[in-house]
């Protein structure tokens, strides 16, 4: 054996030929040109997604002024329609918030037995002024302190609330509850 390869020849040997070019078309369309489609189409997918976003921030962009004379033509809240607690810190927020509840438990017809400033949790471009509060009242007070809380301006919100019945014999409505709840509202101040 002298290291030759004997190969088909005449018809099977064309067949064999052209069986292993087909093979080998196939091999560079599978390894190259493929992948280079491919990459091509999810680039040009891309594309069009970017020129979607162009168009629409342009679309946005063109909206700018009219936006801007709108807010220049409304006229400001009054001090009743506020919705963010008034102040230019953390620290006057919270305080302007102690004193509005302090308001509404005198117009309520209860005081506050205590009241503790809440850590400031920022939320977005808003920060939440938060005051934990104790209070002692009868129901139906009770019930409309709440009630002032929840449509005073500017807006407040009551959370974990916790209720206890400070007189264990009497069972009248008007045995004082001691009541225990968060209240929350936001403040657009800088911490």
């Amino acid at each position: 054996m002298s290291g030759t390869i004997n190969l088909p020849e005449g018809r099977q040997g064309q067949a064999l030929a052209a069986a292993m070019t087909l093979l080998g078309l196939a091999l560079f369309w599978f390894a190259a040109v493929s992948p280079l489609l491919g990459w091509y189409q999810s680039r040009a997918a891309e594309l069009a997604q970017q020129q979607a976003i162009a168009a629409h921030m342009t679309a946005l962009a063109a909206d700018i002024p009219q936006l801007r004379m709108a807010v220049a033509a409304a006229k400001p809240l009054s001090q009743d329609q506020q919705i963010l607690l008034a102040g230019s810190t953390d620290a006057i927020a919270g305080a302007n918030l102690q004193s509005a509840l302090q308001n509404l438990a005198q117009q309520s017809g209860t005081s506050l037995d205590s009241s503790e400033l809440m850590p400031v949790v920022s939320a977005g471009a808003l920060r939440r002024i938060g005051i934990q509060v104790t209070v002692t009242a009868t129901w139906p007070v009770l019930i409309a302190f709440l009630e002032a809380i929840s449509t005073a301006r500017p807006r407040m919100v009551v959370g974990q609330l916790s209720l206890m019945n400070s007189s264990q014999g009497d069972s009248s409505g008007d045995a004082p509850i001691q009541a225990g709840f968060a209240v929350s509202a936001f403040s657009a101040a800088a911490p």
